[in-house]
């Protein structure tokens, strides 16, 4: 996260639904921290023992003077982060009422300020395949073009509209539904590698991307579409305190004769189970908890003392390495008049349990809330294009043939492995479906 995130000035930063993005760092810069000390202290055993070994064997006793150094330094760090003042501040029924560490430089204040403004802007800026970065994996989608030619009342013409027109209707119309924990709003997707020289997106070519977009811009993109930068609106639906984050992108392009419609549901699932061990840990270590914690850190002693000297040279080096890599942009961006700005890491996505072949709930009923907020949703951005087409006198049958056909058709991944296909033509029903279900209790 320190590397990919708070020493990468120029690139993108991906929003983190239904985290604190902004605490998260915080958090990982003061470990970082820790953690170099844990490595220094190491260093000085290690050095006693080399002068042990040069002295062997009347300076015998500092070899074993060193090996007790070493095992308190890593005990130390490892008791703080399970059961330090920090550690209680990370606990579930604590993390709202704590307050995270303070930023230790002025370089690491003006990342978190950029990590603030992506937690709270509209502009995606992303890396690779996957548009939707940051809001997880798709899941399921459709999308349909429509004749907007054909009028529903013969004797009166039809009624010209636009994207934006017909977006505002879907943001109003799909906002008022009772679902605990929905957000609408509108969401620019755009490449990393499509920006640089777009001063809409990078006014300053040596700087980083806009987090933020105006709406006559959104506006714009929609009634006039690029191939690029494509604006979506957004449903975003924050349930299990936070454990699970499905989003809807609803795309339209309006031309003279049809309207097509896009949709794309995207899925965070829950966290890896790892991630919730700080809430597992009593406020207070028994002895047996100490006992284990402290044969795991000899255990772990060999390789902590190879790795210390790797470990604290990455800390104080620090800033030489974002000094060599500000020079190596400067030189790519001033040679080759390019740029990938595209985010290289989102956190929540790192922590879930998933990835694009699939997802992994944590409970049964979770994966039954995907299901319904797709069919609820999906239902309705069908009755608001069926009902805004009549209002433009643009006969509706075809829109509600094919919304009966989706919505009966819908493909759904649950559990991460299973495949659940449902179909209902002509009065009759066929249902198939595999079923291999991955989940874990």
């Amino acid at each position: 996260m320190i590397e990919r995130i708070l020493e990468e000035p120029r690139l993108a930063i991906t929003r983190s639904p239904a985290v604190d993005e902004v605490t998260v760092c915080l958090h990982a810069v003061a470990a970082s921290r820790r953690q170099a000390v844990r490595d220094g202290a190491l260093i000085g055993a290690l050095w006693l023992a080399l002068a042990g070994l040069n002295g062997f064997p009347r300076w015998i006793p500092l070899i074993g003077l060193a090996v007790v150094l070493a095992w308190a330094a890593v005990f130390t760090e490892a008791y703080i982060a399970s059961w330090g003042t920090i550690a209680h501040s990370l606990r579930k029924d604590n993390f709202a009422n704590s307050s995270p560490p303070p930023a230790p430089t002025d370089r690491v204040r003006q990342q978190i300020a950029r990590v603030s403004a992506a937690a709270t802007g509209n502009v995606t800026v992303y890396r690779g395949y996957n548009p939707f970065g940051g809001h997880g994996w798709i899941r399921a989608g459709w999308s349909l073009a429509l004749d907007t030619t054909k009028p529903r009342d013969p004797a009166k013409p039809v009624v010209p509209f636009t994207a934006a027109e017909l977006n505002a209707r879907l943001s109003v119309d799909v906002s008022q539904l009772d679902i605990p924990g929905l957000s609408v709003g509108d969401r620019l997707l755009v490449n990393g590698s499509d920006v640089h020289d777009d001063q809409r997106f990078v006014p300053d070519p040596y700087g980083a991307p806009v987090a933020w977009t105006d709406q006559a811009t959104l506006s714009a993109l929609m009634t006039q579409p690029e191939d690029r930068a494509r604006p979506y609106l957004t449903a975003e639906i924050i349930c299990w305190d936070g454990e699970l984050v499905w989003s809807a992108f609803v795309r339209l392009v309006v031309n003279d004769n049809s309207l097509f419609v896009e949709t794309n549901y995207t899925v965070l699932p829950p966290f890896r189970p790892g991630f919730y061990t700080i809430d597992d840990l009593l406020a207070r270590p028994t002895v047996g908890q100490i006992v284990r914690l402290g044969w795991r850190c000899g255990m772990r002693l060999p390789k902590a003392m190879l790795d210390c000297i790797p470990g604290a040279s990455t800390h104080l080096f620090a800033g030489v390495r974002c000094w060599r890599n500000d020079r190596r942009d400067r030189r790519l961006i001033r040679e080759l008049s390019r740029f990938h700005h595209g985010a290289l890491f989102s956190p929540r996505e790192a922590a879930a349990n998933g990835d694009s072949t699939g997802v992994v709930y944590h409970r049964y009923f979770q994966s039954l809330d995907e299901q319904m907020v797709m069919k609820i949703v999906d239902k309705r951005i069908f009755n608001t294009l069926i009902d805004f087409l009549s209002s433009k006198n643009v006969d509706p049958d075809e829109l509600k043939r094919r919304s009966e056909h989706i919505i009966n058709n819908s493909s759904v991944s649950i559990g991460g492995d299973v495949h659940m296909t449902n179909s209902a033509l002509g009065g009759s029903t066929a249902v198939s479906g595999s079923s291999t279900f991955s989940g874990s209790t």
